[in-house]
């Protein structure tokens, strides 16, 4: 834990360029688009600019008691980005300032986040056992991990075990709504498939994890993009507070926008707005709320030292505002590190092991960030 004004100092110290957000300045084109430049070096230089800008004074964490029960989601449009070591060590971070903290893990298919808690974090039972009744709660199921966070683990031996229907989605969806925490962390899949994308957007705090791979980046955006798309698909189904105001001509015009069958999708967010303004202007304020309830995240993770693909996040949220209409939150970087590597082969979580150290920092100032909206 990271706590008193030695550490304060520390931290205004510290000039680590990769936890620290950038400025959306730029306006380059979008990802995935063929008009894509190849070269983004006025971007980078921007970037670069902006962080040699003095940073404001890291907010503390929320005090507990004016917390009401936060959901996290993490995913990523593709597996290798560090998602789920992320998603543990925030979790130990959480746990370690005396927040009572749930791990989900959701990663259906391939469930691993058990193996960065602890080499005590045994799993007797995991989701597929609540999905299949054999437990009545998930609280059932529910273990202490060695470093403080509380783990529900996922379950990838059963055939089928990352496929499951519908309504079982929406049971277990309830059943995370109802567990007794003060932070719950979905570690989610990575991948874009409707499991991951509607836990996510269950989330009070959706991040995505991306890296400065080019593929990486470019699928963080249509993850991001495929995310909202759904939400609106789904803007009447089950899982939405606006079920009860379901409107048959709205869901098709909106179907018809993001899911054509001719497969050429709506240029724009403000493009289906526009549609929907000349065609259903009753309904413009419910749609406006859908697309304004979406609040996603972005974390650059597995960064070099010298910088490179800083000008990521400021692509992304350029792109996002652009085609999407939406602000992208970017919490800040990790860098690659050894210590993480280590960490993971030995099963300890890096930010307790070193507590001090430059991973720790990094995560202590995204959590700060997220955390900062009660």
């Amino acid at each position: 834990m990271i706590t008193g004004k030695r550490n304060d100092r520390k931290l205004e110290r510290m000039r680590i360029v990769g936890s620290y957000p950038f400025p959306s300045e730029p306006d380059p084109h979008p990802c995935g688009q063929e008009n894509v430049p190849d070269d983004f070096a006025g971007i980078r230089k921007s970037c670069e600019l902006i962080s040699s800008r003095p940073r404001d004074n890291v907010t503390r964490c929320p005090e507990k008691s004016a917390l009401k029960k936060k959901i996290i989601a993490v995913g990523s449009a593709k597996g290798g980005v560090g998602k789920s070591v992320f998603a543990a060590n925030l979790g130990v971070f959480l746990s370690s300032r005396g927040f009572k903290t749930v791990i989900i893990d959701l990663d259906l298919g391939g469930t691993n986040v058990h193996l960065y808690l602890g080499k005590k974090s045994l799993l007797k039972q995991n989701i597929n056992d609540f999905l299949k009744k054999r437990v009545k709660t998930l609280e059932g199921i529910m273990i202490e991990s060695e470093y403080g966070p509380l783990l529900i683990g996922g379950g990838n031996s059963e055939l089928g075990a990352a496929n499951i229907g519908f309504i079982k989605k929406l049971r277990l969806i309830k059943a995370i709504e109802g567990i007794d925490a003060d932070y719950i962390i979905l570690d989610l899949g990575g991948d874009m498939s409707y499991n991951s994308l509607d836990f996510f957007l269950r989330a009070d705090y959706p991040i995505v994890v991306t890296t400065p791979d080019s593929a990486s980046s470019t699928g963080a955006y249509h993850f991001i993009k495929t995310a909202l798309y759904r939400k609106l698909n789904r803007v009447f189904g089950p899982e939405s507070k606006f079920r009860n105001e379901r409107n048959m001509d709205l869901e098709r015009l909106i179907h018809k926008m993001v899911m054509p069958s001719d497969g050429v999708e709506v240029s724009t967010i403000k493009e289906l707005m526009e549609k929907i303004r000349k065609h259903r202007p009753m309904n413009l304020p419910l749609v406006t709320k859908v697309i304004s309830d979406f609040k996603p995240c972005l974390v650059l993770n597995k960064v070099q030292k010298d910088n490179n693909g800083h000008y990521v996040p400021v692509m992304i949220q350029d792109v996002s505002r652009k085609w999407l209409s939406k602000e992208v939150m970017f919490l800040g970087s990790i860098s690659t590190q050894p210590v993480i590597e280590q960490s993971v082969m030995d099963q300890v979580p890096a930010i307790a092991r070193y507590p001090g150290g430059e991973f720790a920092m990094q995560i202590e100032y995204i959590a700060n960030k997220l955390l900062r909206d009660k």
